[in-house]
């Protein structure tokens, strides 16, 4: 019995606090160079977002989404670029950590340039290199 209501608890916690719950948003954005194209295919568990292209400078494109409980709720996108999409790298843009709780309101931008990708938790702090392209 104990554990029939330890199972109800934490199923209305978990859907009470969901509703409640800010959604998680990862964006994407094209800061390569005038003309150059980003291409990228986004998917979780659960969601293929197909391939997609992103113009350079364009309004960025935006995942908006709860954690799923108790999945560990994990986005990658593919990015590409260059002549022939002969520059990629397969990223983790998101992925909640092991908990009981979900996350509200947690904010990834990606920013692909010239020389690498780039990452930010925060709008108001500069976006900094962590990856460079992989040649295909």
């Amino acid at each position: 019995m104990n554990h029939s209501v330890f199972v109800i608890l934490i199923t209305i916690t978990y859907f009470g606090l969901n509703q409640a719950c800010k959604k998680n948003i990862v964006e994407i954005l094209n800061q390569l160079a005038p003309g150059q194209i980003l291409e990228y295919h986004c998917r979780s568990e659960d969601d293929n977002l197909g391939v997609k292209q992103l113009n350079f400078n364009a309004t960025p494109f935006v995942i908006r989404f709860h954690d799923e409980i108790p999945n560990l709720t994990r986005w990658n996108c593919i990015f590409r670029q260059g002549p022939n999409n002969s520059y990629s790298y397969d990223i983790e843009v998101y992925k909640a950590g092991p908990r009981l709780i979900p996350r509200c309101g947690q904010l990834r931008v990606w920013a692909a340039r010239i020389d690498g990708i780039y990452f930010a938790r925060k709008y108001n702090t500069p976006l900094v290199r962590v990856l460079s392209w992989n040649k295909n």
